[in-house]
Order: C-alpha cells, then structure tokens, then sequence
C-alpha cells in the first residue's frame, strides 16, 4: 500500500512539469527563412521610398570568390540575390517586399544600412527612427552614404568575399575610413551639435577581364550632416583629419615629405591620442587641440639616416607638420564650409561650461565659425625600423647630420 502510495506522489509531482514543456511546435525552420545581408534606401517617384535588401542564398556560401565555380565562371554570383520594391515609407516598401519573397526575412545577419546620397540630402531621420525602433536590426550595425543609387551596391558580386555587404563590413573593421554603427548615429544626431559624418561608398570599376558586376563597393571620403540632412562631402584627406579630431584615428600609414632631404617617409602603425581643451573668455569661445602621436618608419625614401638624433628629430618634424596640416584642413573644411561641428566641440564647451552652454545651444549653428582654435601637435617617430641607413644608397651619399 505504501508503495502505490508513493508511486501515485511522484506521478502527482510530474504531470504539471510535463504540461509546462512547450516541445517545438512553433519553431521556425531555417529553410523558411530568407536572410538579409544588407538594405539600401533610394528615392522613387511621388515621394516614396525604394527598399532594396540582399538576400544570402545558403546552400551557395560553401567557397571563397570565384571558387565556388558556376555557369557564367565566378561562384560569387550565386551567393546573394536582390529584391526592391517601393513604398510610402520603408515599412510600407518592406511589407510590399515579403509578398515578392516566399520566405520570412530575417534580419539577424543584417550589418549594412546604405542611404543614397539623395535620400541623405533629403533627411535621414524618419529611415533612422524605422531602423533603431525595429527590433529585429542591430545597433552595432554600420550605416554608409551611396554615391548615385544605393541599391547599386547591393548588386555587386565580388570576386573574394561572398557578399558586397561583407566586403563593406570589413573595409569598416579594417578602419581605414569613418566606421559608424546605427548606435552612434543615433547619439550624434541627439548630441549637442546635432550633426553626424557617415563614410561615402563609391564602387570600384570593374577589371575589362571580369564577370558583369564582378566588383566591390569601397571607402571614399565622408558624407556630413547637419541635423538629419546631408549638407555635403569631404575628401579622402580631410577625413583624415576628421578621425584625428575626433579621436577615431586607429592604425594606419602616414607618408609625408621631410624638410632638408628630397623623397618620402613612411610611418606605420601611427597611434595617437587627442584631447579638446575648451575656453571662455567674455565673448570669445576658444578650444586648444592637444594631440600627442606616435609611429616607426617603415620605408625612408630619404637620403637621412635615422639613427642621427638630430636627423631623427627633423624628420619627426615633418611627422608633425603633416598632421597639423591635416588637421587644420579638416578645421576649415567644417567649420568655414559646410560649417558642421563634427568634432563634437559643443559636447566639450557643455561639460565645462554648462551655464554658457545653455545661453548658447540654441545659436550654436552660428557660434562654430567663429570658435577660435588652437593646435598643440606633439609628433616623434620611435623606431627606424630594422635598418639605420636609407636601403640601396652607398654610405658615402648617406646624410650623416
């Protein structure tokens, strides 16, 4: 009796844990999911939007480039297939565009926001508020400018990379343009300057060799904003010195002319580390840029030997007037041109002057012109690398001092 008794217990203990168990019936198959790589956003006719995605073709990812192998002899076109359609705004063009794929979009692999330049000119701000509310995009995703039609990037189909929309994830990671995620434009949109710069796409002509479309999209330039429109564009150059201002440098190679001595040096990794010194003083707004920055030379085209200290010091000179003139490029650019605070010096002048900063939010847009800035450019070259004389030069015709 005790026995069934305690039998009939534990059957009471697990019966309602059986009813908690949901199983799988309402799991979705990865077969009934079409992925998204990428969307890009282009004006169309009556004022609608076009929505243009890139959808990754699973069973075709197996291979790198023109491996994978295919009828028209590059795999790489087989990978991503797009689909556009318009609408009164994005979501009504995405709606629009499930009915044209017989999959449910899925947006979990999703990197890569592309605007056209017309959009960007046009205003960012309602794609944006679709793209941080949707709960499906990522935050960490990066967001670019298009040079011409967006969905145009979309199209390619690159000769390594699976995808257009990998090959611009990692020109991004490899930091060697502006880098911005979905995140960060949100906060420079709601910053106090209320501006924002975006990296600009343009697309590579293709090889007289290669497949139609068998290209990549690349990193030229930037795309400024003031508030959520595109007011204009910055060279290649100048956004070097944007990173600089901003902080946003990373890695990457200098070349430069040094004074006294004909040809070029080069320095790599370069490494600095800026600082913004806002100042009030009656009606003068003033803000001092202190950047201190590193590198080693990896090719002396010179005839200087580096091991000179004295010679090491004129060429750390050069290091440091071509910073500085990058740097002040891209101050005039922004702040006389398209008259943009980019640098986010309002941010500076908020924190240590709030009183000040409250008077003044409000007129901002005129008060950046006229902000007086000052540059304080400490620049040294730590290593000469493996070899101390220029390679290939007799010694004789060395510069020793």
């Amino acid at each position: 009796m005790k026995t069934w008794m305690r039998t009939l217990m534990k059957t009471a203990v697990f019966i309602p844990l059986l009813l908690l168990l949901g199983g799988c019936w309402d799991r979705t198959e990865l077969n009934d999911l079409a992925l998204i790589s990428a969307l890009a956003f282009d004006e169309a006719e009556n004022n609608q939007v076009r929505a243009t995605v890139q959808l990754i073709i699973p069973q075709n990812q197996t291979g790198g480039g023109a491996m994978g192998g295919g009828p028209s002899g590059g795999g790489a076109a087989k990978r991503t297939a797009i689909r556009s359609e318009t609408g009164l705004n994005i979501t009504d063009a995405l709606s629009k565009l499930q009915r044209k794929i017989p999959r449910e979009m899925f947006w979990g692999q999703c990197r890569i926001f592309i605007f056209s330049e017309s959009v960007a000119r046009a205003g960012i701000r309602k794609h944006l508020d679709f793209l941080i509310r949707f709960p499906e995009s990522r935050e960490r995703a990066y967001m670019f400018v298009s040079k011409g039609e967006a969905a145009k990037a979309l199209e390619l189909f690159p000769p390594i990379e699976n995808s257009s929309a990998q090959v611009l994830r990692k020109l991004a990671d490899l930091r060697i343009g502006m880098r911005v995620t979905m995140h960060q434009l949100s906060l420079m949109l709601t910053g106090d300057s209320r501006t924002a710069v975006l990296p600009m796409i343009y697309i590579l002509p293709k090889n007289k060799s290669a497949e139609p479309f068998q290209t990549i999209p690349y990193l030229l330039g930037s795309a400024v904003f003031k508030k959520d429109k595109m007011v204009g564009e910055i060279s290649e150059r100048v956004t070097r010195g944007v990173m600089w201002l901003r902080n946003e440098i990373g890695e990457y190679t200098v070349v430069f002319e040094s004074e006294g001595s004909e040809g070029l040096l080069s320095l790599k990794p370069v490494k600095a580390n800026i600082k913004l010194i806002p100042k009030i003083e009656g009606e003068t707004w003033a803000m001092t840029v202190r950047v201190k920055t590193e590198g080693d030379i990896i090719q002396n085209g010179t005839m200087m030997d580096p091991m000179n200290p004295k010679l090491l010091t004129l060429m750390s000179k050069g290091f440091e007037d071509d910073v500085s003139e990058r740097i002040n490029s891209a101050l005039h650019e922004t702040q006389q041109r398209h008259k943009v605070d980019i640098f986010d010096f309002a941010q500076a002048f908020h924190r240590k002057y709030p009183k000040q900063w409250e008077k003044m939010k409000d007129r901002w847009d005129e008060q950046f012109p006229k902000v007086e800035v000052k540059t304080e450019i400490e620049a040294k070259i730590l290593r000469p690398g493996l070899i101390s004389s220029p390679e290939g030069v007799p010694k004789e015709e060395v510069k020793k001092k």
